[in-house]
């Protein structure tokens, strides 16, 4: 099959092409400008006639000519919408910026299949923070709970989850995934286990004070090795119903403070957790936890690794390049 990768260069983009190349698939990318990441970089060195460099196309999200022109030469059986504006605090700042990427880049994107490639299926990555307030009344939040975004980040994929939807009822074939927290090596230290990960191994190597600096660490959040993530849009794309969404989740929740001690056990420094009120968000929703039961049942999927290893995993990340910058 070929595949269209739109994010390739961003932290799931590298795991998923390498899943889908193992797969046998022929594999393209998107991204919004020419240079490939150091993880793309890797893939074309493992699999050099297969996944060369000019496999990936630069196109910007908010440029519809461009798009279209990338899905004409690809010609792609599948597509997976990954890219977009993926950082809470960044979409506060400048909301516009979050509603044209997120929402306005994704309209292009169905416009682009449409337009040349009517037959291929989309898989489009929304978010699990689109529930919003819901997660504050619903101990576990299935598909057919209503979307009640509070951030200017989950309105965003809220509206590209309604667009894929209208686009599915029109008769284009996409299914909308809808993702919860995800971590693993290679994410950026914006998000909250990379950050401490990234803190943990600048203590370890002296180079700040042995004070891992946080935010709340009562709000529950459910985390899913980014490895499963990937595999579960992998599985929406063979078997998904289309229009559909799905939660990609562990089912667990797990406090922001569990996983700082999660951390904090695996260094044999002694190190001070200082709450900062610069990390704090206004009004953060308590409790955010999904169910897999829909995506287990429609397309045989389910998380198969733990957050204890997808934290190794970025621990050593860090550690590997902290060292390394030294």
């Amino acid at each position: 099959m070929r595949l269209l990768v739109t994010g390739i260069g961003g932290f799931v983009g590298p795991y998923l092409t390498r899943v889908l190349l193992e797969s046998g698939h022929a594999v393209w990318g998107l991204v919004r400008r020419p240079g490939a990441s150091r993880h793309l970089a890797d893939l074309h060195q493992a699999y050099p006639e297969r996944f060369p460099p000019e496999s990936v196309l630069a196109a910007d999200l908010l440029d519809p000519r461009a798009v279209r022109s990338a899905v004409a030469a690809v010609r792609p059986d599948g597509l997976f919408h990954l890219a977009g504006m993926s950082f809470v605090p960044a979409a506060e700042a400048d909301p516009l910026a979050a509603h044209r990427t997120n929402f306005f880049g994704t309209l292009n994107v169905l416009r682009a299949v449409r337009e040349a490639q009517p037959a291929c299926r989309i898989v489009c990555a929304g978010s699990g923070d689109a529930y919003g307030a819901a997660g504050n009344e619903v101990a576990v939040l299935t598909e057919d709970v209503p979307l009640r975004p509070v951030n200017a980040y989950a309105v965003s994929k809220a509206a590209a989850d309604l667009a894929a939807f209208e686009w599915s009822w029109s008769g284009g074939d996409v299914v909308r995934a809808r993702p919860f927290n995800h971590t693993g090596a290679g994410q950026r230290p914006d998000f909250v286990c990379s950050d401490f990960a990234r803190q943990v191994a600048r203590i370890e190597q002296g180079l700040q004070p042995p004070v891992l600096e946080v935010g709340n660490l009562d709000v529950e959040r459910d985390f899913t090795d980014v490895r499963d993530i990937v595999e579960g849009y992998v599985a929406l794309w063979q078997r998904g119903a289309t229009g559909e969404a799905y939660n990609l989740c562990s089912g667990r929740g797990t406090r922001i403070g569990a996983v700082v001690e999660e951390l904090r056990q695996r260094t044999r420094c002694a190190i001070e957790v200082r709450v900062s009120d610069g990390r704090r968000r206004n009004r953060e929703i308590r409790r955010l936890v999904g169910s897999f039961a829909k995506a287990e049942a429609h397309a045989a999927w389910r998380p198969r690794r733990t957050l204890a290893g997808a934290l190794d995993d970025l621990l050593d990340h860090w550690r590997q390049r902290v060292a390394a910058a030294r």
